[in-house]
């Protein structure tokens, strides 16, 4: 009985010594072992501070995303009235007489649907308000001689990644142009222009088909008549037409561009708007072109 203790201790020493001479490592082994170890941490090191970088920028864009929305969001209480649609125009034109007893020609808009006065006072460079009514665009507008401002700076000059709307530096600020252009982001989270790529459907542009633009000297409508991706070379960013044949070819070029027919006509008696933003390759624009109505 004790022999057969004896051998199993025995044993079990013999295995312990052989443990420990497997363990041990030379100096050149345990030299590598070690490098191998400081490697490792500086990868975990590295990996760490990637991760942390990671979280400090989606963290900041996340910020950025909140403060100029929340900043747009604000500037909404300026918005006094809801716009008036082309059909209450029309049924405002058939109530009969105006106040003066002349036959009603023309309606009574809200020319007083924006605070204008209050927004120029946070920023000279405001000139008025653009919306698309059941979306999410609306936004007051910005018009600078530098068309790279406002690409990083939101209304109150805070510099953003949102940005701002704004108007075509080569155009006049009040619309007045028979082309006129306005930019706009379109942001990851939606905001700025980035709606306008819904237009990519028909059917989203018949249940939107109008564009609401308050100036100084009030309320505009547009109506839709195209929608496409074009090249930033593209004749849509041409400005400085005359109503003639010339500025017809052009408004004929922008329709035959449209992803689907629209069913709506233009001539070159109508001024018309185009809406320009980023697509998400961001190799080419969206843009979405509609004609004044009033």
């Amino acid at each position: 009985m004790n022999t057969k203790r004896q051998k199993t201790r025995t044993k079990k020493e013999n295995t312990q010594s052989t443990s420990r001479k497997r363990r041990k490592r030379t100096p050149e082994e345990r030299r590598k072992h070690q490098i191998g170890l400081l490697i490792q941490g500086i990868f975990l090191g590295l990996c760490i501070c990637l991760l942390c970088f990671s979280l400090y920028k989606l963290g900041s864009i996340f910020f950025e995303y909140q403060s100029g929305e929340k900043e747009y969001a604000d500037l909404r209480q300026y918005l006094l009235e809801e716009p008036t649609s082309p059909e209450d125009v029309v049924l405002a034109s058939a109530d009969g007489e105006n106040a003066e007893g002349e036959e009603a020609g023309n309606p009574s808009l809200p020319m007083t649907r924006v605070d204008l006065p209050s927004l120029q006072e946070i920023n000279t460079d405001a000139i008025g308000w653009i919306e698309i009514g059941g979306t999410s665009i609306s936004y007051p507008m910005l018009y600078t001689t530098d068309n790279s401002y406002y690409l990083t700076h939101t209304f109150s000059k805070e510099k953003n990644k949102s940005g701002a709307i704004f108007v075509e530096a080569a155009n006049k600020a009040d619309f007045s142009d028979m082309h006129t252009i306005v930019y706009g982001h379109n942001m990851k989270d939606g905001s700025m222009f980035a709606g306008l790529k819904n237009y990519s459907k028909a059917s989203y542009f018949e249940a939107h088909p109008y564009i609401y633009v308050d100036l100084s000297d009030g309320s505009h409508c547009y109506q839709i008549f195209s929608c496409h991706e074009a090249n930033t070379s593209d004749v849509t960013y041409t400005v400085g037409f005359k109503a003639d044949e010339t500025y017809q070819t052009f408004l004929d070029s922008l329709k035959d561009a449209s992803l689907y027919d629209t069913g709506v006509e233009v001539s070159q008696t109508e001024q018309v708007i185009t809406l320009s933003t980023c697509t998400k390759s961001g190799t080419k624009r969206f843009v979405v072109h509609a004609k004044k109505v009033y």
